[in-house]
């Protein structure tokens, strides 16, 4: 089960973010990361749609195994509870 730390603050060159809403009554996730793009204010989305978290947690863990071992972190909007089968939240 692979471990993820709680985003605090803007995220760092190389990390990968994923960020959970809650809409009505489904949970949909976003991933963001901030890579060399030559523009710092633009990152670089992968990708730019909404998916399932289940989903958006198997894509970070193919780009982390890509990337190396890039930190991945997590970002629960309000509202939003931490499901243990994505993994481990570290605080």
């Amino acid at each position: 089960m692979a471990n993820y730390k709680r985003l605090t603050g803007d995220p760092a060159e190389g990390e990968i973010v994923v960020r959970i809403v809650s809409e009505g009554s489904s949970t949909k996730a976003f991933i963001t990361g901030l890579d060399h793009t030559g523009d710092p204010a633009e990152p670089t989305v992968y990708p730019p749609e909404e998916m399932a978290p289940d989903e958006a947690f198997r894509i970070v863990e193919n780009k982390r195994e890509a990337i190396g071992d890039a930190e991945v972190k997590v970002m629960l909007e309000q509202g939003v509870e931490w499901n243990p089968e994505w993994g481990t939240l570290v605080e």
